[in-house]
């Protein structure tokens, strides 16, 4: 590592990367005490071994091979930097009992290259065998086949009898011994090698800064982690922070020149952005992102989550961007919800194909989660669908099934398809006019990552032994098919974790977290830092837009942004001056620990309402009061003390390492769904969500719907203000007739 060298600019001096550094609070204590004790060691290895169940390469669940859907598959990737030397494919599952081993089997492909068979065994449902897979056969995008052939009776069979299934279990594994690739170290190929698109997992990267890092640096750091998770996505991301380079693999170098010393860069010509060889593994990368200035560091830091793909060799000096701000609910995940969205602009044309006599058609989408209805009018499906005409298929029993999040939502007779009516419907279709089928969305099911479904379940006219049946049929969805949410307003009532876990609002309501300001402690140690950096991915993979305008500040400065949203994270001893910024939260710090705050003094009036009170108040006092058993996590949310309206939504913890599991949770869907209300509690792997603090609301209502927005699930309140209309009715017709009276006078007496 002592002459790895860095040259920025033409003429510029050479100087040493990352000299000897001592021990740093805020580096990565587990690989930094490590590195300090033990001697030199040999230099890492560059070959791997990766084992992966078919689960870990996207399938849903064991796939089910029946007769009549021959074929089934998983999709993955080879990273571009790698190259498969050796792999084998160990598949275990189950076969129908009754099927005639002679004439039955599955037969295994990669890439349409044949790698071996699963034969039928007579008295053996079960199997499990070992096939080599010829490393030949790997490309950067993978499609491993299972294709099932079977036979119950020698003569004539029925495609759709039951007793002709298989079943590849997905916990089935691929091996494969991957060989590291000499690096080419250019711009160009960014995000590349730190980010592979062919790759499923999760992008994991250490972010090496300085110790003491400025608030600038750590924004800087925050917005490069925020494109990451954009181009992450579903994989979603992870980051650790420390003082030098690991020992193995690529991370994310970001300093500025005045930040300390505690890295010594060489003279800088402007906002730099550079690939340099990892002093402790020359095939690995550091990707460097520096200035003199902190405002260069960010320069550098905003041009590579914007224009990455305008640069090229292995150094660039560049430019501040000229970004327009976002406009709020433009996140370029979302869905608008000012105009009817086809669902061939959610998903590509042949994901609405289904092959077969059955088949599920999934198609994801994002949107706003604050969405609110007049009295829950429902969204709109404007569907449209294809399905063959008689007499290939019985129509009458033939249907599409459609759901929402798993939730079901209406059946629809496959006789009503598109294909079914005449040349008049069709033709009006094609104009929107008359077409389609109106599917009612309920808004309590809509949440900010949904999954419509739709399940075509065709019947053939006629079925049985030696009697044939059509084989490639195709069901579709029209493209043109429309979601319609502009029965929507984006007003909601806070604070709601949910909210939060599902979609980062409000952080995220603009995507360039313009109006978000994340506090870290004075002194934030490498678990809490690590902490910021996961949440900016997060947001940047929820939005698919980098925190371009997300700001950094420490306690002491908290008071001075007061008009953006607060994300507060960090370890309950650490909080210092923070501990304020929960004022109006239902839990307040004491110490290392949180306890009940005051209850709200309007609370009475909020009963008589009926808003009531949540009886977990007393639980959630004694769970917090009791003794932990282990480390805590919490994730709180509350009104920002500094301004109404605005939210405070706090990651806090007992210890560093329970911060990065509260964190963790998010990213799992298994916990991430009981977090909601304004207390999120993880102890021992397990989430306790409570709802107590007061609410307030954001966003946005017509006039007119306040009064049904106000008396929403409130009979008390309800019955309150009927009784006071009725009373003003009375007071103004009583006031009527002694008005008409004295005219009578007055007109008597002349």
């Amino acid at each position: 590592g002592a002459g790895m060298t860095v040259r920025v600019g033409p003429g510029a001096p050479a100087a040493p990367l990352l000299p000897p550094l001592p021990p740093a609070a805020a580096a990565d204590p587990a690989p930094a005490a490590a590195d300090d004790a033990a001697p030199p060691v040999a230099p890492p290895a560059s070959t791997r071994r990766l084992v992966y169940t078919l689960r870990q390469l996207g399938a849903a669940g064991p796939l089910a091979l029946r007769g009549s859907s021959e074929l089934q598959g998983v999709a993955f990737g080879v990273r571009s930097d790698e190259v498969v030397t050796a792999a084998e494919l160990t598949l275990t599952g189950a076969m129908s009992p009754s099927l005639i081993p002679e004439f039955s089997n599955v037969t295994v492909t990669l890439n349409e290259q044949f790698v071996g068979t699963i034969p039928a065994v007579r008295g053996q449902p079960n199997f499990s065998l070992t096939l080599p897979v010829n490393p030949v056969f790997f490309q950067d995008g993978n499609r491993l086949n299972f294709h099932f052939t079977g036979r119950y009776t020698r003569e004539c069979n029925d495609p759709l009898s039951g007793l002709l299934w298989a079943t590849v279990y997905d916990a089935s594994t691929l091996a494969l011994t991957v060989e590291r690739l000499p690096p080419r170290r250019d711009l160009a190929r960014l995000p590349q090698p730190f980010f592979d698109g062919f790759q499923r997992e999760a992008v994991t990267l250490p972010f090496i800064l300085p110790a003491g890092a400025s608030n600038a640096t750590l924004t800087a750091a925050g917005i490069v982690a925020s494109w990451f998770g954009t181009l992450a996505g579903y994989r979603g991301t992870h980051f650790s922070a420390r003082t030098e380079a690991p020992a193995e693999g690529d991370a994310v170098l970001v300093a500025t020149a005045n930040d300390g010393g505690t890295l010594a860069l060489p003279p800088l010509q402007g906002p730099t952005i550079a690939l340099l060889a990892n002093p402790n593994d020359p095939l690995a990368t550091l990707l460097v992102i520096a200035g003199r200035t902190a405002e260069e560091t960010l320069a550098a830091a905003r041009m590579l989550a914007v224009g990455s793909s305008a640069l090229s060799a292995d150094l660039a000096v560049v430019q501040a961007p000229s970004v327009p701000p976002r406009q709020p609910y433009d996140a370029p995940n979302w869905i608008p919800t000012d105009r009817r969205v086809p669902l061939g602009d959610l998903v590509e044309a042949e994901r609405l194909q289904s092959s077969g006599y059955s088949g599920v058609l999934h198609v994801p989408f994002r949107l706003a989660p604050d969405l609110y209805t007049w009295r829950d009018r429902p969204f709109m499906l404007d569907l449209r669908f294809r399905a063959p005409v008689a007499p290939i298929i019985d129509l009458a029993p033939s249907r599409l099934d459609v759901g929402l999040n798993g939730v079901y939502l209406d059946t629809l007779s496959l006789a009503g398809s598109e294909t079914q009516r005449g040349w008049l419907g069709r033709v009006l279709a094609r104009f929107g006019v008359g077409s389609g089928h109106r599917v009612p969305i309920p808004p309590y099911g809509v949440y900010g990552d949904n999954d419509l479904q739709f399940f075509f379940d065709a019947r053939p006219l006629q079925r049985g032994n030696c009697v044939a049946i059509p084989q490639d049929l195709h069901m579709s969805v029209d493209p043109t098919s429309t979601l319609d949410l502009t029965a929507g307003h984006h007003f909601t009532l806070l604070p709601n974790l949910a909210l939060f876990v599902n979609a980062g609002f409000p952080f995220t309501r603009l995507a360039d977290l313009a109006e978000t300001a994340v506090v870290l402690p004075e002194q934030p140690d490498a678990r809490e830092v690590a902490a910021y950096l996961d949440m900016l991915g997060r947001f940047g993979a929820l939005t698919g837009y980098p925190a371009l305008r997300v700001a950094v500040v420490r306690p002491d400065a908290a008071a001075t942004m007061a008009e953006r949203d607060l994300l507060l994270i960090g370890t309950l001893g650490h909080l210092q001056d923070a501990a304020g910024l929960l004022a109006r939260a239902a839990v307040r710090p004491e110490g290392t620990r949180l306890v009940l705050a005051l209850s709200d003094p309007l609370d009475p009036l909020h009963r008589l309402l009926g808003g009531g009170s949540d009886p977990a108040t007393g639980q959630a006092a004694a769970t917090l009061a009791a003794a932990p058993a282990g480390m805590r996590g919490f994730l709180v949310g509350g009104e920002s003390p500094l301004a109404d309206h605005r939210s405070v939504i706090a990651i806090l913890a007992t210890a560093p390492e329970a911060l990065g599991q509260m964190v963790g949770s998010l990213h799992d869907p298994a916990q991430a769904k009981l977090i909601q209300g304004d207390l999120a509690l993880l102890e021992a792997g397990r989430v306790t969500s409570y709802r107590m603090a007061p609410t307030y609301t954001v966003g946005h209502l017509p006039l007119w719907m306040w009064p049904g927005w106000l008396l929403r699930d409130r009979p008390l309140g309800a019955a309150l203000v009927m009784l006071a209309g009725v009373g003003l009715l009375g007071l103004a017709w009583h006031a009527a007739m002694r008005r008409r009276a004295a005219a009578r006078l007055a007109q008597a007496a002349r």
